[in-house]
């Protein structure tokens, strides 16, 4: 089902786009309210502007009132203020509670890129502070929610379309993963994307994005034709391997940190019916288990129609793993899965899916309205170690099972060889992994809880065990300093983990098409390139 969100332009706010650069590069003497005024914004018209001076932005407080009412003026219902149904509606719809307690200013929903570039501007002229929301998926404050600020909710622009030979699905930030499979369904086609429901589209792009075809295509980042871009001086770029070549490499890996996307154009891909599912084990044969996903993992060039990681648990005092064994095809038992298929299992919910069918079984494993972290690690893949692993995380579970509502569970995934070499594709990514080493495996604590008052118990928990697991990867000579940044939580440094060389290169393409630092400063929620959002 396709989704047009055109809508016309108020009085103040004509249809105009920004004419005042010729290039993407801020000048020096750029003008916000000129930049405004080009997006046909009488700035003099609104009551709010007239007695508002440069030394309020000091206060965030006023400054977001301003900024607030001025959104409010022009755009009128796609603003809501605090206290009303449509900012309980976006509060209220988040994945983690600690992304639910963020109390904005005022949230605006713009339903096309000129509204988010008067948003990104009206916010320099302010100093209100602002947050972008595509999916609402990250475990932490402020990730995609700005406190007193500008909240930006992507919902309304939710277009899905297709060029003339199908070949790029054009899809703006609004959606996610289940509307976007829903919408290329009937054309038998996907996008390399995610794995659940909700996941949003922006955040997961963004950071890298693996998916169930990333074997047979690599990440989602690797399959950008081309970005929609709002820059920092409120101008609309399209950025591709060709156009904005740097940008475009910055783009695939590098977070919110040189623009909002508008639109992401991507490839498309065939999306027939697949099978899959969990196949549960219990502890006696946890061994097995590892070495079928080792396997699985060194023999993804042979059969890239298959994907897996395996998560293990605690739950209701007994240990078990659960193996999610996808494979592209509708084939029951491929060989490549015949180890995992001959272990004995205590469940399998493997069955015929299409992706949509699939998207929202998973959906199932991610439940709402909970405290949240994820944080991983990563390392050479290595059977021994990632026994050792287990072994260590069932050794110090103890100190949070009398957490209330706590369940942690660690994850295996690995990013294989052919994922690896797709990541030169188009000019590379900036995630700073390569094949050179072999496969890279990918461990992340995905822990909920119920309550407040236990945050400080649980960080300290995930914290202490990965440094007892890192300090024996780095004894081994198997530590990988790359840090996924979906995974990735509040004390974790994604761009550092890229190395130095690409972190220094992000740094030097945030400053050439954002001079004055807007997306770092004005919008500083989620990964930023000079460090972790917050120290333990």
């Amino acid at each position: 089902m396709y989704i047009s969100t055109v809508l016309g332009g108020l009085s103040v706010l004509s249809g105009a786009t920004l004419a005042y650069a010729s290039s993407a590069v801020e000048p020096s003497n750029f003008n916000v309210t000129a930049a405004l005024e080009d997006l046909g914004i009488d700035v003099a018209a609104i009551p709010a502007l007239k007695s508002f001076n440069g030394a309020q932005a000091r206060s965030t407080d006023k400054a977001c009132a301003v900024a607030c009412s001025s959104l409010s003026f022009i755009f009128n219902s796609k603003v809501s203020a605090q206290n009303t149904t449509g900012y309980s509606n976006f509060t209220d719809s988040f994945w983690s509670v600690q992304q639910e307690e963020v109390q904005p200013h005022c949230i605006f929903r713009p339903t096309k890129n000129t509204d988010v570039s008067a948003a990104v501007l009206l916010s320099r002229l302010t100093g209100c502070e602002f947050a972008a929301r595509s999916g609402g998926h990250a475990a932490f404050t402020g990730a995609s929610s700005s406190p007193g600020g500008i909240s930006i909710w992507f919902k309304d622009m939710n277009a899905v379309t297709l060029n003339k030979d199908k070949s790029v699905a054009s899809i703006e930030p609004g959606n996610n993963w289940l509307s976007v499979y829903s919408a290329l369904q009937p054309y038998g086609l996907a996008t390399i994307g995610g794995r659940a429901a909700s996941i949003g589209v922006g955040g997961f792009v963004l950071g890298g994005g693996i998916s169930y075809h990333s074997n047979l295509y690599g990440w989602s980042c690797d399959n950008v034709e081309s970005f929609e871009v709002v820059a920092a001086s409120g101008l609309i770029l399209t950025v591709s391997e060709t156009s904005y070549p740097d940008l475009y490499w910055a783009l695939r890996g590098g977070g919110n940190n040189f623009g909002l996307v508008t639109k992401y154009n991507l490839y498309t891909i065939p999306a027939p019916e697949m099978y899959g599912g969990s196949r549960t084990f219990i502890q006696t044969y946890f061994p097995q288990a590892i070495n079928a996903f080792i396997n699985v993992a060194n023999n993804a060039s042979v059969d890239p129609h298959a994907q897996q990681y395996i998560a293990f648990l605690r739950t209701q005092g007994t240990n078990l793993a659960s193996a999610e064994l996808t494979y592209t095809q509708n084939v029951s038992n491929p060989q490549i899965f015949k180890q995992y298929r001959s272990i004995p299992a205590v469940a399998d919910t493997s069955s015929p899916k299409t992706l949509v069918e699939y998207v929202k079984y998973l959906e199932t494993e991610n439940p709402f309205h909970l405290r949240e972290v994820y944080w991983p690690v990563a390392v050479k893949l290595d059977e021994k170690f990632s026994n050792w692993v287990v072994d260590t995380f069932y050794s110090m579970i103890s100190q949070v099972e009398d957490v209330p509502g706590a369940q942690p569970v660690i994850i295996f995934q690995a990013i294989t060889e052919p994922m690896l070499k797709k990541m030169s594709d188009f000019g590379g990514n900036a995630l700073g992994l390569d094949a050179s080493n072999g496969a890279v495996q990918l461990m992340h604590i995905s822990c909920w809880w119920s309550n407040e008052s236990d945050d400080a118990t649980i960080y300290a928990f995930v914290n202490s065990f990965w440094e007892t697991v890192l300090a024996e990867a780095k004894s081994q000579g198997i530590f990988n300093e790359f840090v996924y940044m979906n995974y990735a939580s509040l004390y974790q440094d994604p761009i550092s983990g890229y190395g130095a060389t690409n972190k220094a290169l992000l740094q030097k393409i945030a400053k050439k098409y954002d001079p004055q630092a807007v997306y770092q400063t004005l919008q500083p929620g989620y990964f930023k390139l000079d460090g972790a959002p917050a120290t333990l």
